[in-house]
Formats: C-alpha cells, sequence, structure tokens
C-alpha cells in the first residue's frame, strides 16, 4: 500500500447526485426486485421441504400402523395359545377318544353276536 498524500485527504471527489427518482430506478429497484425473487424461491423451496417432509411422516404413520397390526396379531395368537395350550393334547384325546369309541363298538357287536360271553346270555 502507498502513503496517503494529505493533498488527496484535503480535497475530497465530487460524487455526482442523483435525485431520488433515479437512485430508486438505478439502484434500489433492482434490489428490491433482486430480493422478491430471492423470497418466491425461499418460499417454493419451503413448500416442497414441507411436502417432503409430510411425506416422510405419512410414510412413517403407515409403517407404524403395519407395527402395530403385526404386534397385535402376535399378542392375539399368544394369548389363544395361552388359553387353549391343550391344542396338542386335545388332539391326542381326540385320537384315544375315536380308538377307544370304535373298540366300545366292537365289543357292542360282538356282544350282541354272542361272541365272547356275557351277561345277556
Amino acid at each position: 500500500m502507498r502513503p496517503l498524500d494529505i493533498v488527496e485527504l484535503a480535497e475530497p471527489e465530487e460524487v455526482e447526485v442523483l435525485e431520488p427518482e433515479e437512485d430508486f430506478e438505478q439502484f434500489l429497484l433492482p434490489v428490491i426486485n433482486e430480493m422478491r425473487e430471492d423470497i418466491a424461491s425461499l418460499t417454493r423451496e419451503h413448500g416442497r421441504a414441507y411436502l417432503r417432509n409430510r411425506s416422510k411422516l405419512w410414510e412413517m404413520d403407515n409403517m407404524l400402523i403395519q407395527i402395530k397390526t403385526q404386534v397385535e396379531a402376535s399378542e392375539e395368537s399368544a394369548l389363544n395359545h395361552l388359553q387353549n395350550p391343550g391344542d396338542a393334547a386335545e388332539g391326542r384325546a381326540a385320537k384315544r377318544c375315536e380308538k377307544l369309541g370304535r373298540s366300545s363298538r366292537a365289543m357292542i357287536s360282538s356282544r350282541r353276536t354272542g361272541i365272547g360271553g356275557g351277561a345277556g346270555e
């Protein structure tokens, strides 16, 4: 940098003074228009961001509903299993009853035919 000369400081530069209307049209109006464009752009981006966030929230809500439904179904299945723990035992009992029924029918039919002796003879 060069040192300032005292003469330069003593003589101020002449600056052209514009009329207020010219000043507004030449300097302020372009700045205002640019600011309006920036605001419009930011508003559009804000709207898009809002819609993206809303869409993500909707997806998350649907996912939570699906998870809740699956959990409720699992709970219901577990409760049914606890309330009816003998389903397997019931199956075995049913087979035994069926076997006993066949044996009983066979015994009754044999008594009717007189085979095996009995109280009716």
